[in-house]
């Protein structure tokens, strides 16, 4: 494959390709991505696991339980920010999401494998403290389930693996080359 860095319209869709990628293979680089939110104390950062990217749409998607910190700061304000970081590649994407929070639905619902499912239905709810790591037990529950739909504003893609480094930044299909 050539460089992607070479041309705006090439690094695109190499960056949709990674995301799509990431989304359906377990052990990708771009599966687990960094979601900032802003709370209540000012941002948050955390771990979620990237579940659908859709170029034509502008989108990606993560799930969660609808009880955690990240969407209750999401229903406050919906700005949110994707890291995405691929050692090997040297690559880094960020992503200037407004995230839309989609209720469970069971078609949706259907295509989260069992064990995934586990992660939707904790007792007593994330975040709460408990008296000992075995005091959580883990029940999947649909009406715990949300999807969090973020439209992709702005990626900002940059490669380490140049000399000098490479960056550009895109709003919708429009892109530039910035200096990193």
């Amino acid at each position: 494959m050539s460089d992607p860095f070479g041309q705006l319209d090439d690094l695109l869709t190499h960056v949709w390709g990674r995301l799509a990628r990431g989304a359906r293979v377990s052990d990708d680089p771009f599966r687990f991505v960094t979601l900032a939110t802003i709370g209540t104390d000012g941002p948050e950062a955390r771990t979620v696991g990237l579940r659908a990217a859709d170029r034509d749409a502008g989108t990606v998607e993560v799930h969660s339980d609808l009880r955690t910190a990240k969407v209750r700061a999401l229903s406050r304000d919906p700005r949110a920010a994707l890291l995405l970081w691929d050692a090997a590649a040297q690559l880094q994407v960020r992503l200037t999401l407004t995230m839309t929070l989609l209720p469970a639905d069971p078609a949706r619902w259907s295509t989260v494998p069992p064990s995934s499912r586990l992660n939707y239905g904790t007792d007593p709810a994330p975040g709460d403290t408990v008296d000992a790591p075995e005091d959580v037990t883990r029940t999947p529950e649909i009406e715990r389930f949300i999807v969090l739909s973020g439209c992709v504003r702005v990626i900002d893609a940059v490669s380490l693996s140049h000399d000098p480094h490479r960056r550009a930044v895109f709003t919708g299909t429009v892109g530039r080359w910035v200096a990193p």
